[in-house]
């Protein structure tokens, strides 16, 4: 009974207290209130992304933005320069590359002749200037400036008339080569013979005497059966080495 009046003491200590300092602490309350508002703006929210301003933007936002918004017509896209006649239908053009020299017409022979094959073997692809033949190794259509003579590996080449050695040479397509020249502008050429050859520069050669042999060197033609790659020059130009040796069909 004696604890009452203290209580009611203390209460009355702590009314008066709160009347003379009311305000302070309700002002003090504010100020707490407003720093916890101001920290959490500026932390931003706790998923670790910085806070976004009032002109940011989000991928939802782009991608709902997008959604709503009706993508143009392809006659809406194309400039009015530019529309599409719909009366005439445009041809698209085809673009074929130009993978070989194109077709010429062959010299004459003017009536010369050599004599016999240069290799024992049958007719395998003739000589085309005038149009073109299909080439196994490198699968496209082409101009064949000799004429390839169906022989085994090691057969022996002949020279197919008298004359000089011109050249004696490896051809970055045809493989090893010997060039003779038979004078009044007439030479002969035979490719794709081994890496090891009979003559050499400046030999002179009677008709028949060996030059060396079939070989495969001629990257060009690796596809086709074993053959001798055989050309005949009249003044520099490619002409059919069949009017001017016999060659069996």
């Amino acid at each position: 009974m004696k604890k009452y009046p203290l209580k009611k003491k203390r209460r009355g200590v702590f009314a008066a207290f709160a009347k003379r300092n009311g305000a302070y602490a309700a002002a003090a309350a504010c100020l707490a209130v407003l720093g916890l508002a101001a920290a959490g703006l500026w932390a931003g929210p706790d998923d670790g992304q910085p806070a976004r301003s009032s002109g940011d933007e989000t991928l939802a936002d782009v991608t709902s933005n997008a959604a709503q918004t009706p993508l143009p017509t392809a006659a809406e896209s194309t400039p009015a320069s530019v529309q599409p006649d719909k009366g005439v239908r445009t041809p698209v053009p085809t673009l074929v590359p130009d993978m070989t020299k194109a077709p010429e017409p062959s010299p004459s022979p003017e009536g010369r002749s050599l004599g016999a094959s240069p290799v024992d073997g049958t007719l395998l692809r003739p000589y085309s200037m005038d149009a073109l033949i299909w080439s196994v190794t490198l699968r496209q259509w082409m101009t064949h400036p000799g004429a390839d003579i169906r022989a085994p590996k090691g057969t022996p080449v002949y020279a197919a008339g008298a004359g000089t050695v011109a050249r004696v040479y490896a051809d970055d397509l045809l493989g090893m080569t010997v060039e003779i020249d038979h004078g009044g502008g007439l030479s002969t050429l035979y490719c794709g013979l081994k890496q090891e050859v009979g003559v050499k520069e400046g030999d002179r050669v009677e008709a028949r005497a060996e030059l060396g042999e079939v070989g495969d060197t001629a990257i060009s033609e690796c596809a086709e059966e074993s053959h001798l790659h055989f050309e005949v020059r009249l003044d520099g130009r490619p002409v059919d080495p069949e009017g001017f040796v016999l060659i069996k069909k």
